[in-house]
């Protein structure tokens, strides 16, 4: 499958808004940080993060991860069954994951 390099430019959004560099232009993101990007407001967008508010019991949240990491894995981008998603001790999330062109990529909710 040939992807066009053009297609991974993106505007860099952080809590809702857009991100702005030293000239006050928005900022951009290339190659494996717009899909990182990508995958991170597929989650947000999901509503499945609220399954996990108040969770503490491992066997409960494991399904949930799971369901995460099948949803990551829809993105075209991405080498099936190299999704991991870990929940930290803080309740955040990291998502790892190898691109099909750019190599890893890590995101964090």
């Amino acid at each position: 499958m040939e992807f066009d390099i053009a297609l991974h430019i993106d505007l860099a959004v952080e809590d809702n808004d857009f991100v702005l560099n030293d000239s006050l232009d928005p900022a951009t993101l290339k190659k494996a940080d717009v899909i990182a990007q990508d995958i991170k407001h597929r989650i947000l967008e999901s509503g499945i993060l609220t399954k996990l508010v108040g969770l503490r019991n491992k066997n409960s949240i494991a399904p949930i991860l799971t369901e995460l990491e099948l949803l990551t894995e829809q993105d075209n981008r991405i080498k099936p069954g190299t999704i991991k998603v870990l929940r930290n001790d803080d309740g955040t999330l990291n998502i790892a994951a190898q691109t099909r062109q750019y190599g890893g990529l890590q995101s964090g909710l």
